[in-house]
């Protein structure tokens, strides 16, 4: 117990600052004075736009989304939830992860992230952006590195909670985030930004918003360029993103359209090292400042985006709304691979394939929700179907390198890279052929019955799901499934609460990489099911929940003959604790701690990459009106990989920085600073169920300038 102790004691001292807040504002309550406030709210015949909104200091909403069932107050929400609002993402989000950034400041979530993928893992199970949901509907992301400059709110709900959200391509057994785009705002915007990123890339952004119409029509514009060198040492990146939001807002509908586009071009990002298994121990992990690719490796995809939400009120008890989506990712360049380390001495090989790929994703989805009573009861339904479309294109191009791949050596240590087997004959970009069309169909039946004086709510809901699957050279399969999702929330008081939940998920088989000897198979679906019990407590301005949960699910792990297979059960059981809001007038916190015990249920032991202890605590310290200082620590305990053969050793990292608002001859101007890993901590990341590995963000230096026209 006293190892544990000191080791985790920036997190027993984090915990206390949150308590310690909220119980000093109780015993002050006498001499407590209040921080300056913006109340927002709807006209009674007016058509504002701005949702009216519980704000928990300046990166954080109490008011959240739920899915198909709306906005809530998060002391009704019967499942652990966070909603991060745009400040966070301008005061933490940097120049390599984004919006990975913004919602890691939820300890639920564990950032296994590169400049080139931004992955995730939430209570030891791995999401990407091909099941997250963008203005609530799934599958209008991509894997790759996420674009941030028309993100406006995120909200992250653990577990897997598709009973509540659309139905998507793939499961999302870690939990629901989903995205919100930005609406143009009653007082017009004009910001243009010019930004330094690390190295020597630079970016400038452009973000115009305007309403007409008696504010009841609404277009924001916004778009960005970055482009250079990066502080990772032979990456280079080039990157254009455009986006326009439309909306409408009457007393009886309300409308909003996202367009956007999406291009990138990366060379020599850095992602994954994998070890070979003659390895005695897990080498020590190199610098993070330099890539380990050859520059001639690359990634060019674009990504095309539409999103399109429609309510329409009906009567006073049936509101009417359609959601529909759009999304082409097109991956046409490709020569990539990731390090595969031999030895001790860190000599690795990376085997590079050229590999084009395309994915199409539609969804549609209709439905009715409204409120009624019966009797001494209300009712809060939703009844929903929908349909979402996945196909794509992929295959390595054989003749590349003769036979589809070129091997490249060198050491992780020595900065020696031997790529002399460079092959450029024939090298292919897009024409990638067709591999698989996969079609999900679903349905979502949901009650929240309360009573009139909302102290008990219980959440009865149905969720089916029939998936169609058809692959190249192989016969069409069909899965379908019914699930429950129901929870009981009490509330003792307006400001705190206590529930219980159960939710259920079922979604078509993981389809195997291409690095095991059954590339290409799809496995069997499974049922992922989770208990959850919590508290809510928000004592003045500050917002603290603490969950207990159980995850079930299939294990999937490699046999002896480098088969990828279902073995058995993962059962991740944990403990969560966050606190969200303003200490004082000029102090708001952000951050938690999470313990995760992930086992396999076959042997007993740890789920690769899960680190059974991890922690994140972000300050924003504001001594007057125009100056913010800002700070955040992230801790991920050890982990191990290759069924316990390696361990990975645990890590601190900090980041600090600035924001300041003036004006310089006449136009208001924000200054922004960041420095993130502030000590240069070279370190191995952990990847949730998987036995690969990434390296820690290096130290980064980023900053620009925003004048507000």
């Amino acid at each position: 117990m006293k190892r544990i102790g000191t080791k985790y004691r920036w997190l027993t001292v984090a915990v206390l600052l949150g308590l310690t807040a909220s119980t000093s504002t109780v015993l002050g309550a006498d001499n407590y004075q209040l921080s300056d406030m913006t109340v927002y709210g709807e006209r009674a015949h007016g058509s504002s736009t701005t949702e009216a909104i519980k704000p928990l200091g300046v990166v954080a909403d109490q008011e959240q989304s739920a899915g198909l069932l709306g906005s809530k107050d998060t002391l009704d929400m019967p499942f652990t939830s966070m909603t991060l609002t745009k400040t966070s993402l301008d005061y933490f989000g940097g120049p390599a992860k984004g919006p990975t950034d913004m919602i890691s400041l939820n300890p639920s979530v564990r950032d296994s992230s590169t400049s080139l993928y931004n992955d995730i893992s939430i209570r030891g199970f791995k999401i990407n952006g091909h099941a997250m949901y963008l203005n609530g509907i799934p599958g209008m992301l991509d894997q790759q590195h996420a674009t941030e400059v028309y993100i406006d709110k995120a909200t992250v709900i653990s577990g897997p909670n598709i009973g509540i959200g659309g139905t998507p391509a793939h499961e999302s057994a870690a939990g629901i985030v989903e995205f919100t785009s930005r609406k143009a705002q009653d007082k017009p915007n004009t910001d243009i930004t010019l930004g330094y990123t690390g190295g020597s890339s630079m970016r400038e952004a452009i973000d115009i918003g305007r309403r007409f119409h008696n504010n009841r029509y609404g277009v924001r514009i916004m778009a960005d360029n970055i482009h250079g060198n990066t502080v990772i040492k032979g990456e280079n990146i080039k990157s254009h993103n455009m986006f326009v939001n439309v909306d409408q807002k009457t007393s009886h509908s309300k409308t909003n359209l996202l367009v956007g586009y999406n291009y990138m071009n990366q060379h020599a990002s850095p992602h994954t090292f994998s070890f070979d298994s003659s390895l005695t121990s897990l080498p020590k992990a190199p610098k993070a400042n330099r890539s380990y690719k050859p520059s001639f490796s690359y990634n060019e995809f674009d990504n095309w985006i539409v999103t399109l939400n429609h309510e329409q009120k009906l009567n006073d008890y049936v509101t009417a709304f359609f959601n529909g989506g759009y999304h082409r990712e097109d991956w046409y360049g490709y020569i990539d691979g990731s390090p595969r380390i031999l030895n001790g001495a860190g000599d690795y090989r990376i085997n590079l394939t050229n590999w084009p790929l395309g994915i199409t994703t539609k969804h549609a989805g209709i439905g009715i929700k409204g409120k009624f009573d019966t009797g001494s009861v209300k009712h809060d339904y939703v009844l929903n179907v929908d349909r979402h479309w996945y196909e794509g294109t992929g295959g390595n191009v054989d003749t590349w390198g003769h036979n589809g791949s070129v091997n490249v050596f060198g050491n992780i240590y020595t900065r020696m890279l031997d790529d002399s087997a460079y092959y450029t004959g024939n090298r292919q970009e897009g024409g990638a052929p067709w591999s698989s069309t996969q079609v999900m169909t679903g349905w979502h039946i949901a009650d929240t019955i309360s009573t009139k004086d909302d102290k008990w709510q219980f959440l009865v809901g149905l969720h089916g799901h029939n998936a169609t699957l058809t692959r190249r050279n192989q016969s069409k399969q069909t899965y379908h499934g019914i699930n429950p999702t129901y929870a009981i929330t009490y509330k003792f008081s307006p400001n705190l609460s206590v529930y219980a939940s159960h939710s259920e998920s079922f979604m078509m088989g993981q389809t195997v990489g291409n690095s095991y000897a059954n590339k290409g198979e799809t496995l069997d679906p499974n049922k992922t099911k989770q208990n959850e019990v919590g508290v809510k407590l928000k004592n003045r301005n500050l917002l603290h929940t603490l969950s207990l949960f159980e995850i079930k699910q299939a294990n999937y792990n490699v046999d002896a003959n480098n088969y990828y297979r279902q073995f058995g059960h993962q059962k991740d059981r944990g403990v969560e604790y966050t606190v969200t809001g303003s200490v004082s007038p000029k102090l708001d916190i952000i951050g938690g701690f999470a313990y995760l015990n992930a086992k396999q249920s076959l042997n007993g032991l740890q789920v690769n990459g899960t680190a059974k202890w991890s922690g994140t605590m972000g300050l924003i310290y504001k001594p007057n009106t125009k100056l913010s200082i800002i700070g955040r620590a992230q801790y991920l305990g050890k982990a191990t990989i290759q069924s316990e053969r390696y361990t990975v050793p645990s890590h601190v990292t900090f980041d600090i920085g600035t924001n300041y608002d003036t004006k310089v001859s006449g136009t208001d101007m924000t200054f922004k600073a960041m420095l993130y890993n502030v000590f240069g901590k070279d370190c191995w990341v952990p990847m949730a169920n998987n036995n690969s590995l990434i390296l820690g963000q290096p130290r980064t230096f980023v900053m620009s300038a925003t004048m507000h026209l």
